[in-house]
């Protein structure tokens, strides 16, 4: 029997993407005769900046060669900074850097950059972290994004391996409702106020909202400041069957965060056939609705996003699904076989 541990590091109290990743890799390489995984968290905590470098050497002075007399035949690391971890046979399939550092650097998103020292730290851990990638025997990433981010400030070279949705064998086409769905994390960088922004000029649409996170306050203060409680609806987080009718239901996807590593969100939509708005600067969701032309992308402002539901609330059910299609067929190609071979079976 070999023995696989997958690294994740999670902020307390806070789920998204990457926690489902986690899970969903540890049950799937379960499933592969003579081997088991386990998952092994540790808190993490980006504040004050010294702190990170704390949350770096947690991991970096663990022993994970052996647990209770049995080898560990493999680690498989996956966000910052997991990969900081010492193992013989360490591999990486990286989620993301702390994109503070890298690409969010001087941007209105970046929380260090009205802090003392912030950029002696960015560079320890910059430096830190091209040495933690030259200790990995295999690199891998979750998204072309993740990749091109990667080479260009790190100079590192990846492959990237998509990840299939936790729910995706249970996502079903359904009628085309009179909704436009989003999906996530309700945070800053997802940038759901441009979807309620957008619905207040666009008096033919309705909204709902899936998620919870820091800017639920923000997002019913908007609702309630626009007037727009009796067409969008906030429901919190819900369970699988309400979310799997939800997709079904709906008449497109809105998702527009800023540079988005992946998106479950888009892979998704593309499985219950639902067209994806997003918008010219939202990474990977940006690359998957380009590559498919299965939905609309825009401007990162509301008029853009509310001439993309204009058009959809116009099309007929059968021009969604033919516009949906190309999506549909990228998203069932999506599958756990490759992943399991390339990051698993063929470091064992």
């Amino acid at each position: 029997m070999k023995h696989v541990l997958v690294l994740g590091a999670q902020v307390p109290f806070v789920s998204g993407g990457a926690e489902l990743l986690n899970d969903s890799l540890v049950s799937e390489i379960n499933k592969l005769e003579g081997v088991t995984a386990e998952l092994v968290n540790l808190p993490f905590k980006w504040y004050p900046e010294e702190q990170m470098l704390n949350d770096i050497m947690a991991w970096r002075h663990l022993d994970l060669s052996e647990s209770n007399g049995t080898k560990i035949d493999l680690v498989i690391a996956t966000k910052f900074p997991t990969y900081a971890a010492k193992h013989d046979n360490k591999v990486l399939w990286l989620v993301h850097q702390h994109r503070t550092l890298y690409d969010l650097d001087g941007s209105e998103m970046d929380t260090w950059k009205h802090k003392v020292n912030s950029q002696q730290v960015r560079q320890e851990i910059q430096r830190l972290d091209n040495l933690f990638f030259d200790e990995c025997k295999s690199i891998y990433t979750i998204a072309n994004t993740v990749s091109d981010r990667l080479h260009k400030y790190n100079g590192v070279p990846s492959v990237p391996l998509f990840p299939p949705p936790a729910l995706g064998d249970l996502i079903t086409k359904g009628e085309y409702g009179d909704y436009i769905l989003y999906v996530g994390r309700l945070d800053p960088m997802k940038r759901v106020d441009l979807l309620i922004k957008a619905l207040a000029i666009t008096p033919e649409a309705k909204v709902k909202i899936v998620g919870k996170g820091a800017e639920l306050a923000n997002l019913k203060k908007l609702l309630l400041t626009l007037k727009l409680e009796d067409r969008c609806e906030l429901l919190g987080y819900v369970e699988d069957e309400e979310l799997l009718m939800l997709l079904a239901g709906a008449r497109a996807i809105h998702y527009s965060p800023i540079d988005e590593d992946y998106g479950y969100a888009t892979i998704e939509a593309f499985l219950a056939m639902k067209p994806v708005i997003t918008c010219f600067d939202s990474g990977e969701v940006e690359k998957m609705v380009k590559k498919t032309k299965s939905g609309f992308i825009c401007d990162n402002n509301s008029e853009s996003i509310s001439n993309a539901m204009k058009e959809i609330y116009q099309l007929t059910d059968n021009e969604l699904t033919v516009m949906s299609m190309p999506g549909y067929k990228l998203a069932k190609s999506i599958k756990w076989d490759e992943i399991m071979k390339k990051l698993v079976l063929d470091n064992l």
